[in-house]
């Protein structure tokens, strides 16, 4: 079974599996916070290991939709809305370490439509800024789970990304003018496959504060030399101002 059969499975049973309604998952409908963090991070194409950085914590949850990160998505019905999605460069010396004589991918934005809820969702991302004029494919799935702790919950999640050739282009291959440049070998990249997963810690310290803490990973399954780390990770903490 190839990986794009594989993926219609597993899209299908998850969306199925994940969907259900948990008593933490109602305490947290029409929810909305936002906040920042300290966090210390290392990408897979960061050059130069792990370096300091700071978390932007943005999270809205209503019938009328929901932001998430980056992504936003207005609700026509229960299963279905209108997506956008602002997507910070990749590979950026703005954002991180990459190669001596690489060029920047800039940030691009996004709009397509989501299948799913909130913490099971399949998503279509296509580029509408003229970028690379590319899509994605996010099948997203989480959970938010009580613990014995009054007033903790974590939130498991895992996500699976297809990019197309133009957006694999893009943002994975190497010109002839970048090889000779850098010194890396010149690479013409064709789809992506990206694995996403990672956990969320959250305490309901008052009315109004939320704690947060944020662990996340992702790999990258392409043989460019712009991915230096087999394995790229983030961990945050702070708190959040909740409405």
């Amino acid at each position: 079974m190839n990986k794009n059969a594989l993926f219609g499975c597993i899209t299908f049973t998850a969306l199925s599996t994940f969907s259900g309604i948990t008593q933490a998952q109602e305490r947290f409908k029409d929810f909305t916070f936002v906040g920042a963090g300290v966090a210390a991070e290392e990408s897979v194409f960061s050059v130069d290991g792990a370096k300091p950085g700071a978390a932007l914590y943005l999270f809205h949850h209503s019938q009328y939709g929901f932001v998430d990160g980056g992504l936003g998505n207005v609700a026509i019905t229960p299963w279905f809305g209108i997506s956008g999605n602002i997507r910070l460069s990749e590979v950026s010396s703005d954002f991180r370490d990459i190669p001596n004589g690489i060029n920047d991918r800039d940030s691009n934005g996004e709009l397509g439509v989501t299948f799913g809820t909130l913490g099971a969702r399949l998503t279509f991302l296509h580029d509408v800024t003229d970028k690379h004029n590319g899509y994605e494919i996010q099948l997203h799935l989480g959970r938010i789970l009580e613990t014995p702790l009054d007033d903790v919950f974590i939130t498991p999640y895992f996500e699976i990304d297809y990019r197309d050739k133009k957006f694999s282009d893009y943002l994975y291959s190497v010109s002839s003018s970048e090889s000779s440049a850098s010194g890396l070998a010149q690479f013409q990249a064709q789809e992506t496959w990206v694995y996403k997963g990672g956990l969320i810690g959250l305490y309901d310290y008052s009315d109004n504060l939320l704690g947060i803490s944020k662990l996340e990973l992702e790999h990258h399954d392409s043989d460019s030399p712009l991915v230096t780390n087999n394995l790229g990770w983030k961990f945050s903490i702070g708190a959040a101002y909740k409405f």
